[in-house]
């Protein structure tokens, strides 16, 4: 009885390999020599703008983070490459909803925990489940006061991200309570109160929104914000423009 011919998964010919390598859009190499390797059917519409890399960045148990996506899209987190995901949402924090969103997401995620509709006992004992169930870190929201950021700070050891809205005696506050990082969400203000903040706590970790142009980006980042919140856009919007590319329309903005 003959011998069944062996059967080889891969070729050892190298150039075999170079042509597959060549030939396959998913492979290639930039001029700055990095490789970059993407799934055939990887989308890039819920990339952070390429200008975001000239961050410096917030390095967080030794991971250097520079890009934040603010998303709670379950969908978005799983395609967007940002280098953590802020989900912070205008809901009570549930630990299912944490518990979701850590499934889904391929990169760290901080979570809110309250601290506007929800206050008190209940944003820490949040923050102590987020923590147990593997959040990266929590974000409390800007109506918290400093008490809410030190009993949190006592109580769990994975950063504490206060928000804040003003450079002010709250900020102020916040920060000698032992925030391990600002969150500067300003709305068009962000830019002049990170500025504020930078000058007299050049070491404090501050984390600020950048909009989406390159000028807002490099304005954001030249008034002394380490990393930037991004705001991808909604699954939603995505899909409607993809059904207006599909109807042959042009679509929308």
């Amino acid at each position: 009885m003959s011998a069944k011919p062996t059967m080889h998964m891969f070729s050892s010919s190298e150039s075999i390999a170079i042509e597959q390598h060549s030939a396959t859009p998913s492979v290639s190499r930039t001029t700055r020599g990095t490789a970059n390797v993407e799934g055939r059917l990887t989308s890039p519409v819920a990339r952070v703008p390429e200008s975001t890399a000239s961050a410096g960045g917030i390095t967080i148990k030794g991971h250097t983070i520079k890009t934040f996506a603010y998303t709670t899209d379950a969908a978005v987190i799983r395609n967007t490459n940002a280098d953590a995901i802020l989900a912070v949402y205008p809901f009570t924090g549930e630990p299912v909803i944490t518990q979701a969103l850590l499934i889904v997401a391929q990169q760290p995620v901080f979570v809110g925990v309250g601290g506007g509709t929800t206050t008190g006992t209940r944003v820490v004992e949040l923050a102590m489940v987020a923590e147990m169930q593997g959040a990266a870190g929590v974000v409390i929201n800007s109506p918290a006061p400093a008490e809410t950021v030190e009993a949190a700070m006592n109580s769990i050891d994975i950063p504490v991200i206060a928000t804040v809205t003003a450079d002010d005696e709250i900020t102020e506050e916040k920060i000698l309570a032992g925030a391990a990082i600002i969150n500067v969400a300003a709305g068009a203000n962000t830019t002049s109160v990170v500025t504020g903040i930078r000058a007299h706590h050049p070491e404090i970790p501050i984390l600020a929104s950048c909009g989406s142009t390159d000028i807002n980006i490099a304005s954001t980042l030249e008034a002394g914000a380490d990393a930037l919140t991004w705001t991808p856009p909604s699954a939603q919007l995505l899909q409607t423009q993809m059904m207006a590319r599909y109807r042959g329309e042009t679509p929308e903005g």
